[in-house]
């Protein structure tokens, strides 16, 4: 049975690019998450939960 991974955030440390990721199913295709920033190359990118805002938007970016 599938299992739904919570949304969480990138975030380069180098240059302060970040990205909100959705929840996904529980398989990851290469490419879905990125391994380095596409702004300047950093690696790697920091993991980190969503606030509740950021919850929020992601919630209704899926209902739309």
């Amino acid at each position: 049975m599938p299992i739904q991974t919570p949304a969480f955030k990138l975030i380069c440390p180098s240059c302060g690019w970040s990205k909100l990721f959705p929840p996904m199913g529980d398989v990851r295709l290469p490419g879905q998450v990125l391994d380095k920033c596409p702004s300047c190359g950093g690696e790697p990118l920091n993991r980190v939960k969503l606030n509740i805002a950021e919850k929020m938007l992601v919630s209704i970016k899926a209902k739309l």
